[in-house]
């Protein structure tokens, strides 16, 4: 793996972090009026101690982080990556050993302070937006999916901030912090994946406590690093076992009271530890209310997860489009260098431009869940009712962009991201099939991205809806949209995209239902790429000079794919099998 600064290698990255985000909004969001600095002045609760008190205090906070994890990621992390994947885990007993390369550089990001990025500064967390979040995630992803996954998983646990109570919170996130735990999240079984509402695990209430019996499958890192501890958020039924998905209940189970029974042999990801785990009996604490893990908690816990994928799905796709480009600018054929071949730069543009749409996708996603988060956090905080937030108008309307955002870049991010990475391949050619080469690996461990999580299907389902009817005359959906398109001056492509999705979406709602079943993808594939072209107009706009000219041309470009595609999808639609008489 190229070695270097992650955060200062890459000027797309770059350009996000200094020109095209506006952090004033949101610091405005997240720090709102700077309370943890004046907590800590009140109460001098030395967690809140490094809380920024100004604009720019938060700024070279938020730069701080990103150089430190850019500098962890592509000098540490990277350079044993490959050892790590080679030499794999090994399981006995019961017991998982990681590789002591992998677990030495965690080690390394526990000690720079950069791991904990899901938690609020007083519970001992790091106190960052969801865009933050983004971001370095995505630098710990390029440089390693195994090792990331494993140094991160913890931030799972912020789950535990939105949905248990206070005294839950105090006991357990600061012990999971200093204690440095691995975190899993409890859901699937043998026999039930997505299926959620069918799980079997059951829980029963005794006289001092719950009790979790059953077994878990996909359970990653279950068996914590190497001898230190873990803990499980455990999905499982309060109820009867037919009673669905309002009988399922959310818990803790202490890695101590679960057995591993096994860890998968898998194509990728193979520093990463999937465990299959079986509870017997288990000690268990409740998280929130009986009956609402799924409805409520795992639901809630949805735009996390694909918001992690999308950032994972950027950050493999930049470290094979970097690894592609430099071996293309080194390698001789034909007595010129690769990246002068015709057919060979057609890739590499491909790949450069496809990649700053993801970026802009994931860190609008994160924006949007940031714009509407915490604004609620905040109101509730103040001692607004749940239902007045619900019914706050601000907070209505950007959880319905985010409801429709976050899938989308989940499923564009990790569909992308393949697409990236068996391109590199082709770039190094035979090399590339050859496991010396680190674009195998990240080959291998793109495949998993549009799988879990949610496969891509799941996430059409969940953005479809927020798509189609976001559309409708006072939608919240063609409402962004336009806000969008009338913030600035943007090309007639953009506005024939738009007249394209608009002409689809009326099609796709005169379709049979098991049309819509079969064209759902096209529809949210048209709305990701038409704000992915937004995006990369609006980011334009912000440059000048060389780089303008160069995003210009790049943006362009993703243009001329989107309106290819939109012509394809548009003659499928208006074929007479699809509309309806």
């Amino acid at each position: 793996m190229i070695k270097s600064n992650y955060f200062k290698d890459n000027e797309d990255f770059k350009n996000h972090f200094y020109r095209f985000i506006d952090w004033n909004k949101v610091i405005d969001l997240y720090e709102d009026g700077f309370r943890d600095a004046k907590e800590y002045k009140n109460s001098g609760n030395e967690r809140l101690a490094m809380s920024p008190s100004s604009y720019q205090d938060a700024l070279d906070f938020y730069e701080t982080i990103l150089d430190s994890t850019g500098d962890l990621a592509g000098n540490d992390i990277s350079q044993v990556a490959q050892l790590a994947d080679r030499e794999g885990l090994k399981f006995e007993k019961g017991k998982v050993t990681h590789p002591q390369e992998m677990v030495d550089v965690i080690e390394k990001c526990w000690d720079a302070g950069v791991i904990p990025t899901a938690f609020k500064r007083k519970y001992g967390g790091l106190g960052l937006p969801n865009v933050m979040k983004a971001l370095s995630l995505e630098l710990f992803y390029r440089a390693d999916t195994s090792i990331a996954i494993a140094a991160g998983s913890i931030n799972l646990s912020g789950i535990l901030e939105k949905f248990a109570g206070e005294e839950i919170c105090q006991e357990y996130i600061p012990k999971f912090i200093e204690q440095k735990y691995s975190i899993t999240m409890g859901l699937s079984e043998p026999d039930f994946g997505s299926d959620l509402p069918n799980v079997q695990t059951k829980a029963v209430k005794k006289d001092d406590g719950w009790y979790v019996t059953g077994t878990k499958r996909f359970q990653t890192m279950a068996c914590g690093l190497n001898g230190r501890p873990a803990a499980v958020l455990c999905l499982a039924r309060t109820g009867d076992a037919n009673s669905g998905a309002r009988a399922l209940s959310f818990f803790i189970i202490e890695g101590q009271h679960l057995e591993v029974t096994g860890i998968e042999k898998k194509l990728g990801l193979k520093a990463s530890a999937t465990c299959d785990v079986a509870f017997d009996n288990a000690p268990a604490v409740l998280v929130g209310e009986e009956g609402y893990g799924l409805v409520k908690y795992v639901i809630g816990m949805l735009n996390g997860a694909r918001m992690s994928v999308a950032a994972q799905g950027a950050g493999i796709a930049t470290a094979a489009y970097f690894e592609a480009k430099k071996y293309a600018e080194e390698r001789i054929q034909f007595g010129k260098k690769l990246v002068e071949i015709p057919a060979v730069a057609k890739m590499l543009n491909r790949m450069e431009r496809e990649i700053a749409a993801m970026r802009c996708l994931m860190v609008e996603a994160a924006l949007s869940v940031d714009n509407f988060h915490w604004r609620a956090e905040y109101m509730k905080d103040d001692g607004k009712s749940d239902r007045e937030i619900r019914n706050d108008e601000t907070v209505k309307s950007w959880e319905r962009i985010a409801n429709a955002l976050t899938p989308m870049s989940k499923y564009y991010n990790s569909e992308i991201c393949n697409s990236i990475t068996y391109d590199a391949i082709q770039v190094f050619g035979g090399s590339g099939f050859i496991e010396d080469y680190d674009v195998a690996r990240l080959y291998r461990d793109a495949r998993i991205t549009n799988i879990y999580d949610g496969t891509t299907q799941i996430q059409i389902n969940a953005a479809i809806g927020g798509v189609v009817a976001g559309m409708s005359e006072k939608g919240a959906f063609r409402k962004y949209l336009v806000d969008f398109m009338q913030s600035g001056s943007y090309s007639d492509e953009v506005k024939e995209l738009f007249t394209g999705f608009e002409e689809g979406v009326e099609l796709y709602r005169s379709s049979t239902p098991q049309q819509k079943d079969e064209y759902s993808f096209e529809i949210v594939e048209m709305a990701t790429r038409l704000v992915n072209g937004l995006l990369l107009e609006k980011t334009t706009a912000m440059l000048d000079g060389n780089d303008k000219e160069h995003r210009t041309r790049l943006t362009s470009d993703y243009h001329l794919d989107s309106l290819a595609l939109y012509a394809g999808t548009l003659v499928k639609l208006k074929s007479k099998s699809l509309v309806v008489a």
